[in-house]
């Protein structure tokens, strides 16, 4: 599996001329990331995809939808189908420039994007739909995740200047020293939109390591755990037991901390992370923890 569909840090967007055919009829897409495959589904363009990345946390209808899909895994498997073009996240450059160079050295149209908040998922939905000449549906999945942000109930005090406290928290993805998102994460925009605040918001970067002193130091009082196994789907069960084993390892590592044991934890299914219209799902269920601590 390449390293990128697990990696967060992703690199600048990357845009170039729309695919060859009118309004991108006759686009044959290979998306090499889970957020930009999830997009396609969701705004009906399945049938654009000639190919996709294996799926690393999809959520179960988007894996139904893709069954027969073929998979890829490098430049030789991505050019055999011949697509007119191939998406991802900016993080397949960083983590794999070589693919990308020689796609491009083929003519092949590659479009990373790197979005940092929901608004810029948003663009990123269209820019991908505008590729496959689905601009409605992807309009359509837009509107969808808009109104599920909007219908979400806002926590007691919001706005009332009742001097209510916003939870603080702590992002952990994982690893010793701890690996967070910083300021320049999707899930760092959906928290302040929730109404609470990352407590490394403040830093300028995407997915990075701190110390747990830091960590300590902020004085977090919920933390989010990233959950790799919660939508994993196909993981055979070797698979499937390291992962859960992981998560267990991630609560035991902030259980021997005793400023961090007693710390409420929301564990947060990877797909729902990773930058795409699964934000949705993150969003309403940090609402939900801002709103239960607000009661």
């Amino acid at each position: 599996m390449k390293r990128w569909l697990l990696v967060f840090v992703m690199g600048a967007a990357c845009r170039a001329p729309a695919p060859a055919g009118e309004g991108g009829r006759g686009a044959r897409l290979v998306s090499l990331h889970d957020v930009t495959t999830e997009a396609l589904v969701r705004m009906g363009a399945a049938d654009r995809l000639a190919g996709i990345a294996e799926l690393v946390s999809p959520a179960p209808e988007v894996r139904a939808a893709l069954a027969g899909v073929r998979r890829v895994a490098g430049a030789e498997s991505i050019l055999a189908l011949a697509p007119t073009a191939v998406v991802g996240l900016a993080v397949v450059a960083e983590q794999d420039p070589e693919l990308v160079a020689a796609l491009r050295a083929r003519g092949i149209e590659v479009y990373l994007a790197r979005p940092r908040t929901l608004d810029e998922v948003f663009e990123m939905v269209r820019e991908v739909g505008r590729r496959v000449g689905a601009g409605a549906g992807a309009e359509r999945a837009v509107a969808a995740v808009r109104g599920r942000v909007a219908a979400a109930p806002a926590p007691a005090g919001a706005g009332a200047g009742a001097g209510r406290v916003a939870p603080r928290l702590f992002v952990y993805d994982g690893g010793d020293p701890p690996f967070t998102a910083g300021g320049e994460t999707v899930l760092s925009d959906l928290i302040a939109r929730a109404g609470a605040r990352n407590v490394f918001a403040d830093l300028a970067a995407g997915w990075t390591h701190v110390s747990w002193e830091e960590v300590i130091a902020r004085e977090p009082t919920h933390v989010v755990i990233n959950d790799y196994l919660a939508e994993g789907g196909a993981a055979g069960r070797d698979q499937g037991w390291a992962l859960a084993a992981a998560l267990a390892r991630k609560r035991a590592t902030l259980g021997a901390m005793p400023r961090l044991a007693g710390l409420p934890v929301l564990a947060l299914p990877l797909g729902q992370v990773l930058g795409g219209l699964g934000s949705a799902d993150a969003f309403e269920r940090l609402r939900a923890l801002v709103v239960g601590s607000a009661g």
